[in-house]
């Protein structure tokens, strides 16, 4: 690797020149940084006719991850969604395996016939894990959970347990038709409200479904296209509190998208690169 170089201080910036190329000097002794990834950029490559599309270049540390709340400081950004106006309260104290941490509760209950919430409550990720996240793909999901209140007995379980654990949005998947994705809580370890650590999958085969829109239909499993492509788009991440059919009251720690070893030189199959957005996806 070269010595000196000209530092890279404003983008965009032009790289000339056959031998041209961009070196990375990454963190002292490999530091990981809390946030989790080192840095990402995007670059094209042009001739005098053409320019490419955007590629995207994400650097991590040694544990791999990419986006990272540890809540060591605050609630980082998180909210709540569904039927509680409680938001999210930050606790700068350690039980076990939780150490700083948020949590929420319910603060109502729409219920029907069967005695099920309706609405149901979710942790809502911010900003920093939403937007393009292909890196990820085949990597994981990882959180632990913990509740200090409720009843989590099998009976008391909202749907009888066949809900989705996590949903991932992406508004502009599918020609901007939008695409969600659902893990069910039957496809994980489960929460009896003890500390549980959850890490999911994030491949086609890892029990991801995709929401059909419409009420009469199954969710059906999630292709490796439709994978690829909300992962290069995401609108939301939601995380399930709403477990039981009463109050519960249900903490989250340590939320990170964490990337794969990469097989060779590329973290996607060149059948999902036409577009940086997977939107011409044509794998099988």
């Amino acid at each position: 690797d070269p010595k000196i170089g000209t530092l890279v201080t404003t983008v965009p910036t032009n790289v000339t020149g056959d031998d041209s190329r961009v070196v990375y000097v990454r963190p002292n002794i490999d530091r990981e940084l809390r946030d989790g990834q080192w840095d990402r950029f995007d670059y094209t490559v042009s001739d005098q006719s053409a320019t490419s599309a955007a590629g995207k270049i994400v650097l991590v540390g040694p544990s791999s991850r990419v986006v990272t709340s540890d809540f060591l400081l605050s609630i980082d950004g998180w909210t709540t969604s569904g039927n509680t106006r409680n938001g999210v309260i930050h606790q700068a104290s350690s039980m076990g395996m939780m150490s700083h941490y948020i949590f929420s509760s319910d603060d109502s209950r729409h219920i029907n016939s069967d005695g099920d919430d309706i609405d149901l409550w979710y942790f809502e990720a911010p900003e920093k894990f939403t937007g393009w996240h292909g890196i990820i793909y085949n990597g994981y999901l990882d959180f632990t959970m913990l509740s200090f209140a409720g009843n989590f007995s099998n009976s008391m379980l909202n749907y009888e347990g066949e809900i989705n654990l996590v949903e991932i949005f992406c508004k502009k998947c599918d020609m901007r038709r939008g695409v969600k994705l659902g893990f069910p809580l039957s496809k994980s370890v489960g929460f009896s409200g003890g500390v549980q650590q959850f890490s999911i999958g994030l491949g086609e085969l890892d029990g991801w479904l995709v929401d059909p829109k419409n009420s009469l239909y199954e969710w059906t499993t999630a292709s490796k296209c439709q994978m690829i492509e909300v992962l290069s788009g995401i609108t939301s991440l939601k995380i399930l509190g709403d477990f039981t059919r009463w109050f519960e009251s249900v903490s989250i720690d340590t939320v990170q998208w964490r990337s794969s070893t990469p097989s060779g030189w590329k973290q996607l199959p060149p059948c999902a690169q036409v577009m940086p957005n997977a939107a011409k996806c044509v794998c099988k």
